[in-house]
């Protein structure tokens, strides 16, 4: 080769070394002096992955799942949170990461019917599950066994829901209406309750100057609803020498309805008065019954009503 051509080939080197050197250093000038596009990230927290894909786009951003959750509080595929925060200015092009739901969890109903209430209670625990809405009916079956569930056996529900079960009480007792014994004997009241059949489960004797063995009240009222399993109550006079009978005992009258539900209440009264504070205790009562409370006040006092421990009415006896 001829000494000209390779200075001529050697200076075309250098040449094109130093343009590309140049161009180098003037690219990163500009990189330096014109710093890339920075864009703001928007909030994509609460968004299902769909629409967050579509609010980053028109930003030049890019999504990416790093990870998903189980949650009971937010729906399945929305953003729990992301990284980037809103706010923080990122260039283009930047991955966004997310965090998304799952969805409450899900767990499969298990078979309840023909199971008490309590051993359903502990079954649907050992699930996860809970106890939701109890309903209650009268039912040939035996009572508090499960007569239907909702949602059925082997459904997929969250494990935050309920399952709702129907409960039998059992078979209903016949009912009846409460006949009005007042100025009755005893004797004659009891045969006749043991007719229908209805039993009476307390007689409280009161000194009286009527004949001896007449019914002065009775609980439940005439006319009340009652069945074999209601607690019959008579106040019977017992007769006394007028001048033994003492004008300061009162014999006082009053009642209480025990509210709805599905068990018996507790009924107890509490009588203050001169002779110091006793408890009559009237024992388990239906829902919706009305009790007649009869008691024996000497002197000035009152008569406190207990409902399952609940003070529900007071009634103050002045002299």
């Amino acid at each position: 080769m001829p000494r000209w051509l390779k200075f001529l080939l050697k200076g075309a080197g250098v040449s094109i070394f130093l343009i590309g050197l140049m161009g180098g250093a003037a690219f990163l000038t500009l990189r330096i002096l014109v710093p890339p596009e920075r864009i703001e990230v928007p909030s994509i927290v609460g968004q299902d992955v769909t629409e967050a894909l579509f609010t980053l786009s028109k930003q030049n951003l890019a999504l990416k799942v790093i990870d998903k959750r189980p949650s009971s509080q937010v729906p399945k595929n929305i953003i729990i949170s992301q990284s980037p925060p809103s706010g923080v200015n990122v260039r283009k092009d930047r991955e966004i990461k997310v965090i998304i739901s799952e969805g409450a969890e899900q767990a499969g109903v298990p078979l309840l019917v023909g199971k008490k209430l309590r051993e359903a209670e502990i079954y649907l625990s050992g699930e996860g599950l809970k106890l939701g809405k109890v309903s209650y009916v009268y039912n040939e079956t035996p009572s508090g066994e499960i007569l239907a569930q909702d949602p059925s056996h082997k459904v997929e529900i969250s494990r935050e829901k309920g399952v709702n079960v129907l409960v039998s009480l059992g078979k209903r007792e016949p009912q009846f209406y409460m006949l009005d014994f007042r100025g009755k004997k005893l004797e004659e009241a009891k045969t006749l309750l043991e007719e229908i059949p209805l039993n009476v489960s307390k007689i409280i004797e009161s000194p009286s100057l009527e004949k001896e063995g007449l019914i002065i009240a009775q609980s439940p009222a005439p006319g009340s609803k009652v069945s074999s399993k209601t607690s019959i109550e008579f106040l019977v006079s017992a007769f006394c020498k007028e001048k033994s009978f003492s004008s300061k005992v009162k014999l006082i009258l009053s009642s209480v309805r025990i509210s709805e539900g599905f068990t018996e209440k507790q009924v107890r009264a509490v009588v203050v008065d001169a002779y110091g504070v006793r408890t009559i205790n009237y024992g388990g009562k239906l829902p919706g019954q009305e009790v007649w409370i009869i008691s024996k006040v000497v002197g000035k006092g009152r008569v406190e009503i207990y409902v399952e421990d609940e003070l529900v009415k007071v009634v103050r006896i002045v002299g």
